[in-house]
């Protein structure tokens, strides 16, 4: 891959069978255990029908791909603190349509023990997520593509650094993020701040 033409656009609906098992390789374990309760493919499910519901945190307009010869071959999202009540019940609204009511608020609940982990970003942070290569096109540049795309996208909405989180188990996202700039910030449980300072 290394070489490629390497195209980053929004995700489409139509991405949904290439993207989505990529959403779900960015947080494998976590995702598995919060919307499938140790189901993979109920997860998947999941995920699919809230990629297809376009909006909300796992929703395709929310979700940018890298493409390489028409294969979408990475994913990659980001949240910022003006993405107001659409998206917070377009999240909320692809649970309930997919739940019946008990498992939704056990979806809920569980959702919740973890983002006591996780920090949302300040006014002057773009926060990235879901961050996933296709293993067949690692180490092809695709990741650092997605990135820089991000870091353009940041500074358009003039903010002042990017941020992530990354399980301290994941050492090998760990080790990607140090060598696209990202310095450590902080632990908070199981979950490493990252950060990327930008400059115009």
């Amino acid at each position: 891959m290394v070489g490629m033409d390497i195209k980053i656009r929004q995700g489409l609906v139509s991405d949904a069978d290439q993207a989505v098992p990529l959403l779900l390789s960015a947080a494998e374990d976590l995702l598995v255990s919060v919307f499938g309760n140790g189901d993979t493919s109920h997860t998947l499910d999941f995920l699919t029908h809230a990629w297809k519901g376009k909006y909300g945190q796992y929703g395709c307009n929310n979700h940018w791909v890298a493409v390489v010869d028409d294969v979408v071959v990475g994913v990659i999202t980001a949240w910022h603190t003006k993405l107001g009540p659409v998206f917070d019940r377009a999240s909320l609204d692809s649970i309930t349509t997919f739940y019946n009511l008990d498992d939704a608020m056990a979806v809920l609940m569980r959702n919740q023990a973890v983002a006591v982990g996780l920090t949302p970003p300040s006014t002057t942070e773009l926060m990235l997520g879901h961050v996933a290569v296709d293993s067949i096109a690692r180490r092809g540049g695709i990741g650092r593509a997605m990135i820089a795309h991000m870091r353009d996208y940041a500074i358009e909405l003039k903010k002042q650094a990017l941020v992530l989180d990354v399980q301290i188990s994941n050492i090998a996202a760990i080790r990607f993020y140090q060598n696209v700039n990202f310095k450590e910030q902080s632990v908070n449980g199981t979950f490493v701040r990252f950060v990327h300072a930008l400059s115009a």
